[in-house]
Formats: structure tokens, sequence, C-alpha cells
């Protein structure tokens, strides 16, 4: 096992490996709204079937929590990186040849196994470093940077090269990615090895409570992410434009995630996750009975910048529960449960409310991002009040 001596966690290459495995591994998710409309309009899928297949994906990167748990204290990193993007490889090529709903969904819910192992390993090698919110800021950085640059691109090109295109572009970065892994450490330290033993009473008892503040607040998230694009469709406003407005959104998500990496905890957590709540809660309740373009410009880019300024200071939180990694692996499976089952979610709600016509109302899918995200401050807020107790004493 790698000590905490022989490997800096806090060099720069490490940090760089980071945010580019973070940026390209959840491809699928991040880039949600583009490929829902793109399994709609290429494959001829439904609204729901493209949002299922998205769940898919994120619930099966939330069950490869199970897996990495073990893995973590007993076989070497690099290995278990490499032969989870080699997966994710895999996963795409064969992706690109499928036309059928029914064969997808099978298949993306293993590339999403691959997919949560690798945002596992990063999220863990975050909460190693000596200063995590800056970590994370990172780790968010990669993600929303690759959204800037793919909500821009990918509406020009899926036109042209198809989702099957955009299956074979990814399955082409991802195999490049392979080649940070080397920055990343080898192996945990002993307090990886002694697993949840080393978490403490007090850590055991919160976990739970921080872990339903995860799960509501991703469940927020992904329900609204995943059809932010057949919102704006619905409203009649055109593609370019609503690529462009979720590619500035984006350059804002940036922004958002820089804000937190610089703000740190100069003011504390606390206000700064209530800012960042309040900043999606507003961006969500904007696209209520969506008419306007400029209300969906607005809606857009405060979601983004609230999403991303929010999220380090959350997942910052549940590091700090545990110095083990165990919670953290557990992190990220609430993570991909929730940004999984709010996609799920809302396509059931879709299907409960769909008029007779047809007609799909995304109103109730708004108003359940919002009462998923009014649940998540309350339980995080303890999570916090915790951990400053434990700062306080130390």
């Amino acid at each position: 096992m790698t000590t905490e001596g022989s490997f800096d966690v806090n060099s720069p290459p490490t940090t760089w490996a980071i945010l580019l495995l973070a940026a390209f591994a959840p491809a699928s998710a991040v880039l949600s709204p583009l490929i829902v409309g793109a399994y709609v309009t290429d494959l001829e899928f439904s609204a729901q079937q493209a949002g299922y297949l998205i769940a898919a994906e994120l619930i099966g990167a939330a069950l490869s929590t199970f897996s990495t748990l073990y893995l973590v204290g007993r076989a070497n990193w690099h290995k278990i990186l490499h032969i989870s993007i080699a997966i994710i490889v895999v996963g795409y090529l064969i992706s690109s040849a499928i036309t059928s709903f029914e064969i997808l969904l099978p298949i993306r819910f293993t590339s999403g196994l691959a997919l949560g192992t690798v945002m596992t390993m990063t999220i863990v090698v975050c909460g190693m470093t000596k200063d995590p919110e800056r970590a994370f800021g990172f780790w968010s950085l990669g993600q929303i940077i690759f959204a800037v640059v793919g909500f821009a691109v990918f509406p020009h090109l899926f036109p042209v090269i198809g989702v099957k295109g955009f299956f074979l572009v990814m399955a082409a970065i991802m195999s490049v990615i392979l080649l940070p892994v080397r920055f990343m450490p080898t192996a945990g330290t002993e307090r990886h090895k002694q697993g949840l033993k080393s978490v403490s009473p007090k850590a055991k008892k919160m976990a739970p409570i921080g872990l339903l503040a995860v799960l509501f607040y991703y469940t927020a998230i992904g329900s609204v992410w995943a059809y932010v694009e057949r919102i704006a469709n619905a409203a009649n406003l055109p593609p370019e434009f609503i690529g462009y407005t979720l590619s500035a959104a984006s350059i804002v998500g940036v922004m958002g995630a820089g804000a937190a990496t610089w703000l740190s905890t100069r003011f504390g957590r606390l206000l700064p996750v209530i800012f960042g709540y309040a900043v999606i809660g507003l961006g969500i309740l904007l696209i209520f009975g969506l008419q306007s373009a400029t209300l969906y410009a607005i809606s857009s880019l405060l979601f983004k910048f609230g999403w991303w300024f929010a999220a380090p200071y959350l997942l910052a939180n549940m590091t700090g529960l545990d110095p083990s990694g165990r919670i953290a692996i557990l992190t990220n499976f609430f993570i991909a449960c929730g940004m999984g089952l709010g996609p799920a979610a809302a396509a059931a709600i879709l299907s409960l409310t769909q008029g007779e016509n047809g007609q799909l109302n995304f109103n109730p899918v708004v108003l359940f991002g919002v009462v998923c995200l009014t649940i998540s401050l309350p339980l995080l807020y303890i999570i916090i009040r915790v951990n400053a107790a434990e700062q306080d004493q130390a």
C-alpha cells in the first residue's frame, strides 16, 4: 500500500489527472440534455425511453460502488482505472452499432458500472488532499469545461454524425484518457486498508443523513437537467439557441466551480451552501411554464452556476466525515443514484401527466426538482454543523 508520505496527492499532475478523468468519464450524464434529444430525433426513441437510457447508465454507476468498496483497500488503483476505462471504450463502440432500445439499455448500464468506478476513485483521491474544497473545485471544473465545449460543438455535429458518431468520438477520447492514470496513486493509505474500522461512531451515525442530502440534491439536478433541452423544445425555441444557451450556462458553471475553488472556506461552509442552493432553486423555478427565450437563458445560467458552486461544498462535507474513504465511495453511490433516479422519476412523472393528445407537461418535473432540493438543504446543514464542531474540538 502506498503510504501518505510516498505519494503526493496534492501535486499538480495528480490534480490534472483528477480533472481529466472527472471531465470525460461522465460525458453522457454531463451532456444528457443533448443525448436525450439525439436519442429522440436520431434513433426515434420516445422522450421517456431516452430518459430511461440515461437513468440506466447512472444507476449502473451507482451500483459500481459496492465492488469499489471491496477493491479500494485491496487492489492496485491503476489496474482498477485501466480496466474501467477499457470497459467504457468498448461500451461506446458497441453502442455505436445498436439501434434497439432493449439491447442498448443493458449496454449503457454496463458502461455505467465502469463510469461509476472511475468517478469513485477520483472522489476518494480528492478526499485525500489537504484542501478537499479546492480539489473538488477542480473535479467540478473538469466536467463543466467539457460541458462548455460539448454544448457548443455537438449541436452542430449531431445532425452530421448522429448519436452513433458521438459514441465513436467518446470512445476515442476515453482511449486517450488512459494516459493520465499514471499520475493517480497506485494504492490507498493504511486508513483505506482499515476501511470502516477507522470511521468514528459519530461519522457512522451522521453518514446516512449526509448521504440522503446528496441523494436528494442530485435527484433534483438530474430530474431537471435531463429534460432542459426538451423543455426548451416544447417552448418552440430554436435548437441553435438551446445549444448556445446551454454552452453559455456551462461557462457560467465554470465560474461557479472556480468561485468555490477560490472561496474555499473563507466564509465557512454554511453560507456558500445556502447561496448555492438558492440560486439553483431560482433557476429551476424560472422554467416553470416556460414561454420566454430570455427566461430560459437566465434559468440556465443560474441553474448551472448554483449547481457547480454548491457541489464542492456538499462533497467536501461528506469526505470530511471519514478518513478511510469509504463514505466518499458511498457518496459516489448516492450521486449516481440521484442522477439516475432523477431522469427515471421525471420520465415516470411525464408518463403520468401526459395529455390525451400525447402532449408532455414538464411543470410537474420542475416542481419535483424544487421539492427534492428543499429536502436536501436541512439534511446537509446537520452535517456542516457536525464537521464544524469536530474542527473546533481539534
